[in-house]
């Protein structure tokens, strides 16, 4: 009688488990694309354009797109301006000039603080759709007057299907 009560309490943690798995992964169903690319060293430089290429078909959905930034909290500045050049499936390009705000006065950091990292999200567009399908491609560089910038652990994007 006892093995048959072991079996099933190690089944249900077995089930337990991948019940859990499948959630997790669930988690995110709205992304779309996501990627990070780190910094070398934590030093980025004026002339390292990071690339992000990702293959659109849904052209009915509304989505919100990110462009991610961590840094450590030894970031010298409350703010970082960065160029972003957009090319689309049809040939067309754009370069954009944003500038995120990533502390507030006082030096509190609006993004999320976990030790000496700093996970920062900057909604650059939001209900939009994809007019097109096919290939976007999206380089960011940062436009700040240094041509070091320290303490930048990596930069990102993410497109996701905007929640109602």
């Amino acid at each position: 009688m006892k093995r048959k009560t072991l079996n099933i309490a190690r089944n249900a943690g077995v089930v337990m488990g991948l019940v859990m798995l499948l959630g997790l992964g669930s988690c995110d169903s709205n992304k779309i694309y996501d990627e990070n690319i780190a910094i070398t060293d934590n030093v980025w430089l004026s002339d390292d354009i990071k690339t992000f290429e990702f293959d659109v078909t849904d052209t009915m959905s509304a989505v919100n797109i990110f462009v991610n930034l961590r840094t450590t909290t030894d970031y010298q500045y409350s703010n970082i301006y960065v160029f972003l050049y957009s090319e689309y499936p049809n040939g067309t390009t754009n370069k954009d000039t944003l500038e995120f705000l990533l502390a507030k006065p006082d030096g509190e950091w609006y993004g999320e603080n976990t030790g000496t990292v700093v996970e920062f999200k900057g909604l650059i567009a939001s209900g939009g759709r994809f007019s097109t399908a096919g290939k976007y491609q999206f380089q960011i560089q940062h436009a700040m007057r240094e041509k070091e910038l320290l303490e930048v652990i990596d930069v990102g994007m993410r497109v996701e299907i905007k929640e109602d």
